[in-house]
């Protein structure tokens, strides 16, 4: 069974809707082109009848309106046939001597016109070329049609008023071929119509219509030939760069993450390559950072780890004795080892903490206020300047954890602490904006290199090697104030300080109290 895969799906529609449309069109084509010439050739004959229609006209000016065409139907119809107009004296064969008629006898012909007496039902009535010469009646005969008159125009003319109702004539029947209007003072009072024949009743007529829609069938073929190319060629094109897609998706899964797709196009499908390559990117710095996670937790694992390994070791040998000091070492590793990993905990997503922070209403500032004053005495013995000139509290609230955010605050006040040279400051203030909450820490030299700021916030980054473990960090402070601001529903961003330092900005979702 063939698998139905989408490039061969879209052919079979684009082809299908192709072929539907050719055929469509030439079924509407050969309909309208027999229509349209059976109204043609009726135009045609109609447009001979000037003369008729100038009669009609003349008459209707004579007389002012249709009354006396309704009174007598019959005798108005062989008056009005005539094409002169209706001041002349009539002649006794109903036509005026002299003037070509549109049917009927020629001038000075004795017999009446055809609109005289009715046609025999034994009359072949077909179109003229088509019956034959043989069984024709011989002119003048009983039952054969009128001299001039061998189109039969007379058999399927009718005049009509102006609201279409018929007045006289011999065509009662629908299908008017051609119609021309009646027309007295400029406003349209009547029309006078003729009814099509058929063109498959007549022999050239059907000829030339079998010979058109031949042409249009051969022109029908070779559009579903040229619409079976187009579609193969449209489904090639629209669905290679798909067959891209399938093939770096394998790569990808069997773990080539440097896989790129070439993008071909500007459309959708460029786009999605676009895309496609940007999610590649990003899952090969996601394996970067898991890399250097995991190298970098176990390097800061390992410390500590070494060092109680070597208190045992040498309590196990006799080299130590198991006394207080030797147990408030162990003691202190085990602390640190164990803050070490709940901020790598705190630091594995977005929402740290998320299933355990409280969501309550409290004022921020006010917490700030006191986390920095718990700050002061150890930035006086620094010799760093706290300036909270700024940090002034309006009431604005909003909904969090204390306790995540006292730690927030803590992490910045003691990450300014250690890498603010001495004699210099921490300026912290605190304003509203578009229903953000905007928390400003600057503090003075040094400063971070530009090249650092945009990855301060990654786990165990530090701008400079030397400020490691020697300071008392492990590198987490800043990535778990970003886990836990974003987990507020905030931000957090890192500039360059106008003090010179570094400008710490925290921004927070303001709620109605």
């Amino acid at each position: 069974m063939i698998r139905l895969t989408i490039q061969r799906k879209v052919f079979l529609a684009s082809f299908a809707l192709a072929t539907s449309m050719a055929v469509l069109l030439t079924l509407v084509m050969r309909w309208n082109l027999g229509d349209g010439f059976e109204r043609y050739t009726s135009a045609a004959e109609l447009a001979g009848l000037d003369g008729m229609v100038s009669n009609i006209e003349a008459e209707y000016a004579r007389h002012g309106n249709w009354d006396f065409v309704r009174a007598a139907p019959e005798q108005s119809w062989r008056r009005l046939s005539r094409p002169s107009s209706g001041n002349a004296a009539e002649p006794a064969g109903g036509f005026s001597p002299g003037l070509p008629p549109p049917f009927g006898p020629g001038p000075g012909a004795a017999r009446p016109p055809w609109g005289e007496r009715p046609l025999p039902p034994d009359v072949d009535r077909r179109p003229a070329g088509e019956a034959n010469a043989a069984a024709t009646p011989p002119q003048g005969s009983p039952g054969s049609p009128p001299p001039g008159d061998i189109l039969r125009l007379g058999q399927r003319l009718a005049l009509l008023d102006a609201d279409g109702q018929w007045l006289a004539g011999k065509a009662r029947a629908s299908g008017v071929g051609a119609a021309t209007p009646i027309v007295h003072q400029g406003k349209v009072v009547g029309q006078l119509t003729l009814q099509a024949v058929p063109s498959s009743g007549r022999a050239l007529d059907a000829a030339f219509l079998a010979s058109q829609t031949e042409n249009m069938l051969f022109a029908g073929l070779a559009a579903l030939g040229f619409s079976l190319l187009a579609a193969w060629l449209l489904a090639r094109h629209l669905l290679a760069p798909i067959g891209d897609l399938e093939r770096a998706a394998r790569q990808i899964a069997d773990g080539s993450l440097d896989t790129r797709i070439d993008v071909r196009s500007e459309d959708e499908l460029g786009q999605l390559a676009t895309n496609f390559n940007a999610m590649a990117v990003r899952l090969g710095r996601v394996e970067e950072s898991r890399r250097a996670w995991i190298a970098e937790s176990s390097h800061e694992l390992r410390t500590p780890l070494a060092v109680l390994r070597a208190e045992i070791e040498a309590m196990q040998d006799g080299v130590r004795r198991p006394d207080a000091a030797t147990l408030a070492r162990l003691h202190k590793q085990v602390l640190q080892l164990a803050k070490l990993v709940d901020d790598l905990r705190l630091t594995l997503d977005r929402e740290a903490g998320g299933g355990e922070m409280e969501q309550r209403l409290l004022m921020p500032v006010a917490i700030l206020e006191e986390t920095v004053a718990a700050f002061r005495e150890r930035y006086l013995d620094a010799n760093i300047r706290l300036d909270t000139a700024r940090l002034v509290d309006l009431g604005w609230w909003v909904r969090g954890d204390a306790g995540r955010l006292t730690q927030v605050f803590a992490n910045l006040l003691e990450n300014s602490l250690r890498y603010t040279d001495a004699g210099g400051q921490l300026a912290i203030a605190a304003q509203a904006s578009k229903q953000q909450l905007l928390l400003d820490f600057d503090d003075s030299a040094p400063g971070p290199p530009a090249a650092a700021l945009p990855r301060l916030f990654e786990r165990f980054f530090r701008a400079e090697e030397s400020r490691s473990r020697a300071f008392g960090g492990s590198g987490l402070g800043l990535a778990i104030c970003k886990a836990l601001v974003e987990a507020h529903g905030g931000r957090i961003s890192a500039t360059p300080a106008k003090l010179g330092g570094l400008h710490i900005r925290v921004e927070l979702p303001l709620e109605k109290a």
